[in-house]
């Protein structure tokens, strides 16, 4: 675990916006502060999931969002997608 300092956080924060091309926006993003505070709290490093783990995860909670609508919409089966095609 490499011990925290502001000036560290700081230069690894400009690294990842520059290597992953993403905005200065990206900093202001509430989720952005969620997730770095929810890291915050690890005690023994945080373990980033792989590709496959994040890509089931999304489909997870995808299906679950439809799931959900569905029943808010109060409509069955009239919305059918698979989600296989993209596993």
């Amino acid at each position: 675990v490499i011990p925290y300092s502001n000036k560290l956080f700081k230069q690894a924060t400009i690294e990842w916006l520059v290597a992953t091309d993403q905005p200065i926006q990206a900093l202001e993003h509430p989720k952005f502060k969620e997730m770095v505070d929810i890291a915050s709290c690890a005690t023994n490093g945080v373990k980033i999931p792989d590709r496959k783990a994040t890509h089931a995860e999304i489909m997870r909670m995808f299906k679950n969002h439809l799931t959900r609508l569905r029943n808010t919409l109060n409509v069955s089966n009239v919305l059918s997608i698979d989600c296989t095609l993209y596993n």
